[in-house]
């Protein structure tokens, strides 16, 4: 491999040679001699040109939230040889300058929520970290503001986003919802006393035929913190039935000087129920009712039959006969 490169090298410059001739190969070499000395003697000219220091905020109020955008660097015009100016730009990074917010900012008017801080506060801390190597002629932003808000914690109830469709046969079984179904918001006043709900993420579920019980991602802020950012969504699904009972009528709101009876004196109630809990189902869970203050707007003869309680865990309930005769006597 030396060998070779010994041959690559001796045929390059006889390339050159060839192509330059011997007197122009020297002037080019006497031309970079020359750059690199005019190069040196610029580095130790004294220059002004800008540093971009990056900033550090400590000592945040523990009560309040800062609202505003502050900058991350601050930009130094100095004045240095050039070798100094090129040293700290070809550095590839800067330790951050620390601001401790309680030591610096100062309150800009009473009753009001602003503060700032003068950056040139902090020359006296730039200059000791340039040892002396530069002289600082301007510290820019002069003034950094800062803008904070009261911080408030609140409850905030979950608000699912959830869509689903379900299976021939199959129902919905119990409630569809969210654990945790609340969760704790911290922020600024301003913006926590507007939050009504938080809502999870648009979940669809199609052609359901077994229950959903997964974590589902929050909707989130980044200027809040959230005590979760996700929830454990729960959709019951079950397989139903139909289910048929007998219920007697029931007669609310009767005088007691009189006697009303009712032609059926039951019903029957046609529902859907899962099959888990259709071996639970009793005629005594549900009530049917005729209203005896209704007599005097009905149509006809007839009161119409209201189902008044029926079990959380049923759906589609269905009574027949809707209306029935009724006669009414005097004890």
């Amino acid at each position: 491999m030396i060998f070779f490169s010994k041959i690559n090298i001796s045929g390059v410059r006889q390339w050159i040679r060839k192509k330059l001739g011997k007197d122009s190969f020297v002037f080019l070499f006497f031309l970079f001699l020359a750059f690199l000395f005019w190069l040196l003697n610029e580095l130790n000219k004294e220059s002004v040109a800008d540093i971009s220091v990056p900033v550090r905020y400590e000592n945040f109020f523990k009560d309040r939230i800062l609202v505003n955008d502050v900058p991350d660097h601050i930009t130094l015009k100095v004045q240095a040889p050039g070798y100094t100016l090129l040293k700290y730009k070809l550095s590839p990074r800067m330790v951050p300058v620390s601001l401790d917010l309680k030591s610096y900012l100062i309150h800009q008017k009473e009753n009001t929520t602003v503060y700032y801080a003068v950056t040139r506060d902090l020359q006296g801390r730039f200059k000791r970290r340039f040892s002396g190597e530069m002289s600082i002629i301007e510290i820019q932003p002069d003034t950094l503001f800062f803008r904070f808000d009261v911080l408030k914690s609140r409850r905030i109830p979950v608000k699912l986003n959830v869509d689903y469709t379900l299976e021939k046969q199959y129902m919905v079984s119990g409630e569809v919802s969210a654990s945790p179904d609340t969760v704790t918001v911290t922020g600024p006043l301003s913006v926590i006393d507007t939050i009504k709900v938080v809502y999870t993420e648009t979940k669809e579920y199609q052609n359901l035929k077994k229950a959903v019980n997964e974590t589902i991602k929050l909707l989130t802020s980044d200027n809040l913190n959230y005590s979760s950012d996700e929830v454990i969504l729960t959709i019951p699904v079950e397989q139903f039935t139909e289910a048929t009972l007998k219920i007697p009528i029931e007669i609310v709101n009767l005088p007691d000087s009189l006697i009303m009876k009712t032609f059926p004196g039951q019903v029957t109630i046609n529902c859907m129920v899962t099959l888990g809990r259709y071996e639970n189902l009793s005629p005594r869970l549900f009530r049917a009712e005729v209203d005896y203050s209704q007599i005097q707007e009905i149509i006809g003869n007839q009161l119409k039959v209201n189902i008044s309680s029926s079990p959380d865990y049923v759906q589609s309930v269905k009574v027949k006969p809707a209306y029935v005769d009724f006669i009414i006597e005097r004890k």
